[in-house]
């Protein structure tokens, strides 16, 4: 009884309580219905066999792009109805309901785990939504297959069957996970989905392509197993260019913030796991505010560009270098004890210094970086342990003159003191920003 009352469905408002229980035991109980009345056939296994299969790789394609992380305040898109809209409209109910349970429980298993709640509420929601689509579709058409290219697609009654049992899937589904969100989160999510167009044309034209797929089912199998992999291959294509996207810094070329962080991530995990050393690097650039002040923010950016390329220049091709925001750089460097990561950050150090850019009055800009370092086996924990010894490193950078290197030698959550890098010579004062005529040779 104990765990029971700890179910988190208990902690709901009633009536999501009540939509949150009913919802699931409606599907269990409309698949049981489905499975007693269904003609099973091994032809039909194997045409669901195939949308199954199809759904899992199309999931592997559109990994965490199609599938935002979970958020109570927001409907997840994908395009997943391609395969299994084909599913509902060609089999007996019974295939489509036992398909839906297949993309989900794959989605749970390789892009984000859901909450177990919210995890059956949305198999039953989208299995109830397809459930109802083919059985309308079966009985506007008079038949639940097998079917010919005629009886499918030809003649006002099965063209209408195909509108009604594509509108009774798209409503019924979204009505579902409509009324959960709003009974949670309120109302604001459902004036955002209502008028959000381009999602809806992005359903419309995968319904649409899913249509195409059951239609050639009916003329050849063949022939429709043959344009699963040109479809997959635009799949990949369309998401490939977001997820690069969603990786770069579009100033810089570095990896962006979030993707930095799992990338780094990793390698802390990595090498925690084998007991290797691994170190981070926190860049800051000196003054960069007043660079933007008097010179403009377009030759800040450029400055942001040219001080990205000094650091991917002195690291070495393996290091992740990523651009936290603002000013501020960040680099993990596995591999590298704290005595070799300090070299490394002097080398940034020293590139940076070097680094020229012209301002549009025609004189040349350069600044000077401040970095803090951390290394995996001296302070220890993980990458956000790390990182707060390598910001109090480069707060101390700061402290102590700028365009210089620190180096954080305990774990952030011990003894808070920062070791100074006493055995290098002294960086040479630094002044918010420097100009340099052009009769001055230059690098850049």
């Amino acid at each position: 009884m104990r765990r029971l009352r700890g179910w988190p469905v208990w902690g709901l408002p009633p009536a999501a309580r009540l939509l949150v229980i009913a919802v699931p035991v409606a599907y269990l109980c409309a698949m049981a219905v489905a499975i007693d009345h269904g003609v099973f056939s091994w032809r039909a296994v194997a045409i669901a066999g195939c949308f199954a299969v199809a759904t899992a790789l199309s999931i592997e394609v559109s990994m965490r792009l199609a599938w935002p992380r979970a958020r109570a305040d927001r409907l997840s898109r994908d395009c997943l109805c391609v395969w299994i809209l084909p599913v509902a409209l060609l089999l007996p109910p019974a295939y489509v309901a036992l398909m839906v349970v297949v993309p989900c429980l794959y989605v749970q298993a390789r892009v984000w785990r859901a909450p177990l709640m919210k995890l059956v509420y949305s198999t039953a929601g989208l299995g109830l939504g397809y459930l109802a689509a083919s059985e309308v579709h079966a009985l506007i058409a008079g038949s639940s297959g097998p079917w010919t290219v005629t009886q499918f697609i030809v003649g006002p009654r099965a063209q209408a069957a195909l509108l009604v049992a594509v509108l009774v899937w798209w409503v019924g589904h979204n009505i579902l996970m409509c009324a959960i969100v709003g009974l949670t989160a309120g109302l604001q999510p459902l004036r955002a989905f209502v008028h959000d167009t381009e999602s809806h044309i992005v359903d419309l034209a995968a319904a649409c392509i899913g249509i195409v797929f059951a239609v050639l089912v009916t003329i050849s199998p063949d022939v429709a197993a043959l344009l699963i992999p040109a479809v997959l291959l635009m799949q990949h294509h369309q998401y490939s260019g977001l997820r690069q996207a969603v990786r770069r810094d579009a100033l810089t070329n570095l990896a962006s913030a979030q993707y930095w962080r799992q990338m780094a991530g990793r390698e802390i995990d990595r090498a925690t796991t084998s007991r290797t050393h691994a170190a981070l690097l926190l860049i800051d650039v000196d003054h960069f505010k007043t660079v933007n002040d008097k010179h403009g923010h377009l030759a800040g950016d450029d400055v942001l560009a040219a001080v990205a390329a000094a650091i991917i220049a002195a690291l070495r091709p393996g290091d992740q270098v990523g651009r936290l925001g603002g000013d501020e750089f960040a680099a993990i460097l596995t591999g590298l004890n704290l005595h070799d990561a300090r070299a490394a950050a002097e080398r940034v150090r020293a590139h940076v210094e070097h680094v020229r850019v012209r301002s549009d009055n025609g004189n040349w800009i350069s600044v000077t970086v401040s970095i803090g370092v951390a290394e995996l086996t001296t302070c220890g924990g993980g990458l956000q342990t790390l990182t707060t010894a390598a910001d109090l490193a480069l707060y101390d950078a700061k402290a102590t003159g700028r365009n210089t290197v620190r180096v954080a030698h305990r774990a952030a959550s011990g003894d808070r003191s920062l070791r100074p890098d006493t055995d290098q010579p002294p960086a040479a004062p630094t002044i918010p920003f420097q100009e340099h005529h052009d009769s001055q040779r230059t690098t850049r």
